[in-house]
């Protein structure tokens, strides 16, 4: 179990975080994320972009960049509109204009409120640390995977599965069932979607939100189609656990019934862990993501997880995870079977030696001491002694 896993985007929408980050590390042998421009960009708005570079330098941490952003490109015709799935990269503005890649990258790590000689150097600092991949090209499908996105759509039976899957869980949508109709049409002016869904009954209840959504159009749903293609590939490619958007994954589900299973097997065990072991605690992401504990701060008890995660991947996937911390915290050692009073004769042995003031073991030290000597190491060390207090609002790691 926690071999690996990828980060594209969280589930609940939006850009990685560094709270998702950190659970990943602590959890996972290895993590991977993908980042693309609105990810980079929120990565220098808050701060936290040298600390990614970092954990990348060191190799605790591996990245993939993705520049260009996937699109469904509208083009109006009178009153009809051609929706073309296709992706942009952003070089710059009309003064200024990106030749290569970090140049690019510096032009929106200034746009982002980085000084000049910040954004150059973490830009360069990026292009060297951080392999490009194309979404457009070759390199996660033939033919790249906007053109993989229209396949689908063209595909009459596909395009009501996913647009069906995508309604479904959208803020305000709903379960169109096998009444819904759709078919992406190629004309001379383009491609265009005829459907009939509600699109005034999903906007009215998104309009009664709080806060209000802007409204769903017939373009956010093809993009749902375009990204879930993404997601599916990038899967694929880099293998292990895979976590992106609800939406995405909807749609990904459809198309592939078992793909995120062991994903969310990994995620509903990780949460009843949290529940039972840390039900008095926030989460990780909850705590560094609203500033109450920062990265510099996951990263000391990080250092400290080894055995932590060494065990957690030797759990038997067919066994509840919060079952094994509980037999781990009741399982015999050798110590168990040897008489205490001899363990504890040759244990005041050894501290005389190293301190002959010592004496004979006594005190709440010695015992704690003697405890963990006779024990051995126990996934409740780790949670105990340096999760807890880390997890702790006003407390110290």
């Amino acid at each position: 179990m926690f071999e690996s896993i990828v980060l594209r985007s969280s589930e609940d929408a939006g850009n990685i975080t560094l709270g998702a980050i950190a659970e990943a590390l602590l959890f996972y042998q290895n993590t991977r994320i993908v980042v693309g421009h609105g990810t980079l960009v929120s990565f220098a708005r808050d701060g936290s972009l040298s600390e990614i570079l970092a954990l990348v330098k060191e190799k605790r941490l591996q990245a993939v960049h993705c520049e260009e952003t996937l699109a469904t490109i509208t083009h109006s015709h009178g009153v009809f509109q051609a929706h073309d799935f296709g992706a942009i990269t952003l070089i710059g503005n009309e003064e200024v204009r990106g030749r290569n890649r970090a140049e690019r990258i510096e032009i929106s790590l200034r746009k982002s409120g980085l000084d000049a000689l910040k954004a150059k150097a973490q830009a360069q600092a990026f292009v060297d640390l951080v392999p490009l991949k194309s979404l457009e090209k070759d390199d996660y499908v033939k033919g790249g995977i906007p053109n993989a996105a229209r396949m689908d759509a063209k595909d009459r039976a596909t395009l009501k599965g996913l647009l069906r899957a995508g309604l479904a869980v959208v803020p305000g949508g709903y379960d169109a069932g096998d009444s819904l109709e759709a078919d992406y049409v190629l004309s001379d002016l383009g491609y265009f979607l005829f459907t009939n869904v509600d699109f005034a009954a999903v906007n009215k209840r998104r309009a009664s939100m709080n806060p209000v959504l802007e409204p769903l159009t017939p373009a956010a749903l093809l993009n749902l189609i375009l990204w879930s293609r993404a997601d599916m590939h990038l899967a694929a490619f880099y293998g292990g656990d895979f976590i992106t958007t609800t939406a995405n994954s909807a749609l990904v589900r459809w198309r592939q019934a078992h793909l995120f299973e062991r994903a969310d097997r990994n995620r509903e065990t990780r949460e009843q862990f949290s529940e039972l072991v840390l039900a008095d605690y926030p989460s990780i992401r909850e705590v560094i993501d609203s500033g109450e504990r920062s990265f510099a701060e996951f990263l000391k008890v990080l250092d400290k997880a080894h055995k932590f995660k060494a065990w957690l991947t030797k759990t038997n996937p067919d066994q509840k995870l919060i079952s094994q911390y509980i037999e781990a915290l009741k399982a015999d050692t050798w110590a168990d079977k040897a008489p205490v009073k001899a363990l504890r004769y040759l244990f005041s042995l050894g501290t005389g030696y190293v301190d002959p003031t010592g004496g004979m073991v006594s005190g709440a030290a010695d015992a704690f001491l003697l405890d963990r000597f006779m024990k051995g190491w126990r996934p409740n060390h780790f949670v105990d002694d340096r999760l807890k207090p880390f997890l702790s609002w006003k407390g110290e790691a």
